[in-house]
């Protein structure tokens, strides 16, 4: 027995995980869905409950249509992530990282630029480096290789600093200055900013067009 509610429950269950809508997109949805079997429904009063159920899904349409239906309409939601891994990586070049004691009590600060030219830490910081070059030319359906580095290098520096800091109590934070807090959240802003990208999402709000 086809009974509407449960129907429209499942209808919104699978479009939320096979699509990158938010919850408010999906009420959006959810009420063109209900307008439009209700329209159905009134044009032709032999049509079923079902039939006119089923048309609607149909002109509706698929899941990553939609998805890219709002990403076009919407606010990216990636913008204002990439802004603030841009900002948070920018500002760490310009705070002291690590604070090193030595015992011929010449303490010895590394400071963000210097991590970005030293040799042995090119590696860690060529990544983000490629991340703005990448945004711009290459198309929202790349970037996973590139997100998962991120996430990786920014996951990993954060849960060693937080494991030192569990370790060695307070010392750790006079060790890992600012800088480095900064510099390993960038990564994770950047990841974020590109899986987001990737998967097209955009706020359910419109863009701002010009009168």
């Amino acid at each position: 027995m086809f009974e509407f509610e449960n129907e429209v429950r499942r209808w919104r269950s699978a479009l939320d995980r096979r699509s990158s809508l938010a919850p408010r997109e999906l009420d959006e949805l959810e009420d063109h869905l209900r307008a439009r079997v209700d329209l159905e429904l009134e044009l032709d009063a032999g049509l079923a409950p079902t039939e006119a159920f089923a048309i609607a899904r149909r002109d509706l349409g698929e899941p990553k249509a939609l998805s890219r239906e709002f990403a076009r309409a919407g606010r990216p939601r990636w913008k204002p992530l990439f802004a603030g891994a841009l900002a948070l990586y920018s500002a760490s070049l310009l705070l002291p990282v690590l604070y090193i004691p030595l015992p011929w009590n010449n303490d010895w600060t590394v400071w963000g630029y210097e991590m970005l030219i030293d040799r042995e830490w090119v590696l860690f910081n060529l990544p983000m480096l490629l991340v703005l070059p990448f945004i711009w030319r290459c198309r929202r359906s790349k970037g996973t290789w590139l997100a998962g580095i991120l996430g990786i290098i920014g996951v990993s520096t954060l849960g060693l600093g937080a494991a030192a800091i569990i370790s060695n109590g307070p010392e750790a934070l006079g060790t890992l200055r600012p800088g480095y807090w900064a510099w390993a959240a960038s990564f994770l802003f950047a990841s974020a900013a590109l899986w987001l990208r990737r998967r097209g999402w955009a706020s359910a709000r419109p863009k701002k067009t010009l009168a």
